[in-house]
């Protein structure tokens, strides 16, 4: 259904998403991780057509076969909330603090649908029972400051819910919830993908949220795609350097708990940050925080890499078998 051919966003001389390839079939479930500033919602943005202003697009951007890289705003109309929706980071952001709840979840429906503002009420109705809001039709009359932050989430899920899109993106749709809550909501996302045979996209830094989620996973930083593949084999053994660095960075509540002296080890971490976009290396976006970097990795974007098993990663040493 949406095909990404060596997608790339640009900024002046800055890349903010570089060569992406992708394709997203009905039923599929992929995660994207990795640190803020990596690119995760440069692509979302790229999928729903929103890309900020000044950014150049070049390469493909492929829905149900229509290129849309360049395509007006008002094509793009036609197919958000009906073909593409997504959930926004921050709920109280997402939401207007003015408009009561139902209301907002309403509106798609009359614009896309054509539907009187009762019959849209009332999908609404249903909508909120679906996301597992409690007492629906209460909740539909209140603001968003009257609710609490699950509720607030689950309201967008059903925004974007609300003209049966094909591709769901969940942005970070965990990323302000308590821990339990956050499981509930990527459950809740599991289970709504699977009974409308949607597809989900789910964006996050929470490598165990994306482990419980996606069946597939890209590993981005800088921009670059630099490791994909089935999520349970790429989380079991990470091909790239970046991707085992995120793994080894997960906290360890044992090794926390059970530390001697009742000291608690530092957390591993990556050495540096991500450098901002003017100042990414030429070559591999990785190349001054890796540990295992040679000579050209600064200089020379490194190739892509089949593994087999529909896995594949962008690194040097894999080239030269010195994994």
């Amino acid at each position: 259904m949406f095909e990404l051919d060596n997608l790339s966003a640009a900024f002046g001389s800055a890349t903010a998403l570089r060569h992406a390839k992708l394709t997203i079939r009905s039923g599929d479930r992929l995660g994207i991780v990795g640190e803020s500033g990596s690119g995760k919602t440069m692509l979302a943005l790229c999928l729903m057509g929103m890309a900020p202003d000044g950014a150049r697009l070049s390469g493909a951007l492929r829905i149900d076969g229509q290129d849309m890289t360049h395509a007006e705003e008002n094509s793009w109309q036609h197919l958000r909330a009906r073909r593409v929706a997504m959930i926004f980071q921050e709920p109280m952001a997402a939401l207007n603090p003015l408009v009561r709840v139902g209301d907002t979840v309403a509106e798609p429906i009359m614009v896309h649908e054509g539907l009187s503002r009762q019959a849209a009420k009332a999908r609404v109705l249903a909508l909120f029972e679906e996301v597992g809001i409690p007492d629906p039709a209460a909740r539909m009359r209140q603001f968003p400051h009257e609710l609490s932050g699950g509720q607030r989430q689950r309201v967008l899920i059903a925004l974007a819910l609300a003209c049966n899109p094909a591709l769901l993106i969940a942005d970070e749709p965990t990323t302000a919830l308590d821990a339990n809550i956050a499981l509930r909501i990527t459950d809740l996302l599991v289970r709504l993908a699977y009974q409308r045979d949607m597809a989900l996209v789910f964006i996050t830094h929470d490598l165990a949220a994306v482990a419980r989620a996606t069946r597939d996973i890209v590993v981005m930083y800088g921009g670059d795609m630099v490791e994909r593949g089935p999520t349970d084999q790429v989380l079991a053994d990470p091909a790239h350097p970046y991707t085992r660095g995120l793994l080894a960075a997960r906290p360890d509540p044992v090794a926390q708990t059970r530390a001697p002296g009742g000291k608690r080890p530092r957390l591993p971490t990556i050495p540096g940050t991500v450098p901002g976009l003017p100042d990414l290396p030429q070559g591999c976006r990785f190349s001054g925080r890796c540990p295992v970097e040679i000579a050209r990795c600064a200089s020379t974007r490194p190739g892509l890499t089949d593994l087999g098993q529909g896995r594949s990663a962008c690194c040097h040493l894999l080239t030269e078998g010195t994994r």
